[in-house]
């Protein structure tokens, strides 16, 4: 009976302190959620040519923008595009980006608003 409760004792210890080391990550990786979440609340938009010229620097992250008006992009938010259906084999698919919610759809929230920098391009086809 004496090496049952030892035993349990000791699984009851390995899982308290297994426990305590997820607990530990689960706050570092909320603090890290919340420092990010607030960089990307802060960062309203870039041009869209610097950031997806040549001249960007191979070191530095490029942000989630839209390519059309540069409005900054969360990871939750997505572009609109298409794929063409009819490349030969030998040729890489075109995507066609029609822009984010804020071009495309044209749902500009209020905080957003002054984010759009400028307006959407037309194409004469």
């Amino acid at each position: 009976m004496l090496t049952f409760f030892t035993i349990m004792i000791a699984l009851v210890t390995v899982a308290f302190f297994l426990y305590a080391l997820s607990a530990i990550d689960g706050f570092k990786i909320t603090k890290m959620e919340k420092t990010r979440l607030n960089a990307e609340d802060n960062f309203l938009g870039a041009d869209p040519k610097k950031v997806y010229g040549k001249d960007w620097d191979k070191a530095v992250p490029r942000p989630r923008i839209c390519p059309i008006c540069g409005t900054a992009l969360r990871k939750s938010e997505f572009l609109y595009a298409a794929v063409d259906e009819f490349v030969s084999t030998k040729q890489k698919k075109q995507v066609h980006i029609y822009g984010c919610r804020y071009c495309y759809l044209g749902q500009v929230d209020a905080a957003q608003s002054k984010a759009i920098t400028q307006p959407t391009e037309t194409l004469d086809i």
